[in-house]
């Protein structure tokens, strides 16, 4: 597979504008490496790191866009201290994006209704559960009700799961950019002002 971060050494907004034309394809390709990120939040002064995917990205508004369940861990733990960091790797172009900032959750509001009526059955059906996430269970099963274990739900049952619906909007204010090579690491920083504002640095 052949896929290139490209970018003008001379200009390193360059690397802005390629970071996010990334991002917008990730949410377009699933399989775009980046399509899957890690989400890190704050829980008793620890961090809490887990994998999301990216469900939608505006460049203007800064805000990277998942979907979890209201009853996860990582919600309750936003809503004490909403500071996120999302990172996200290429093993092709060998880079890492890290994008540093905050979050806010969105549940039985405007800003969900109008994910969940873009979502698929499919995808609804993830929160048609029967117990909340991290419940003990005595034996590995899915956590779906018996009637939906070989088919998706129809209207009426989807809006079961509405309930447990959650959306998180990240806003991003800090993006490191890295590059892994061989002879010497590359490495930029973008800090979020009024407008953005970036350098190279040392890796």
């Amino acid at each position: 597979m052949t896929r290139e971060f490209e970018f003008n050494p001379a200009n390193v907004n360059t690397i802005l504008s390629q970071t996010w034309r990334y991002l917008q394809a990730a949410v377009e390709t699933e399989t775009h490496p980046w399509r899957l990120g890690t989400l890190a939040t704050v829980s008793e002064e620890r961090p809490r790191a887990r994998t999301v995917v990216l469900r939608n990205f505006l460049p203007e508004q800064r805000e990277l866009i998942c979907y979890t369940d209201l009853r996860s861990d990582k919600i309750s733990e936003l809503k004490q201290t909403p500071w996120m960091e999302w990172v996200a790797y290429d093993s092709i172009t060998r880079v890492q994006i890290r994008l540093r900032g905050s979050a806010t959750v969105h549940a039985n509001d405007d800003v969900s209704a109008v994910h969940w009526e873009n979502s698929s059955p499919e995808h609804r059906r993830g929160y048609i559960t029967v117990a909340a996430p991290g419940i003990r269970t005595e034996a590995p099963e899915p956590n779906l009700p018996d009637y939906l274990f070989d088919r998706l739900p129809n209207d009426e049952e989807a809006q079961l799961g509405y309930q447990n619906f959650a959306v998180i909007v990240c806003r991003i204010e800090h993006l490191d950019w890295l590059q892994l090579r061989r002879n010497g690491h590359l490495a930029a920083q973008f800090l979020w002002t009024d407008k953005w504002e970036g350098h190279w640095k040392f890796a």
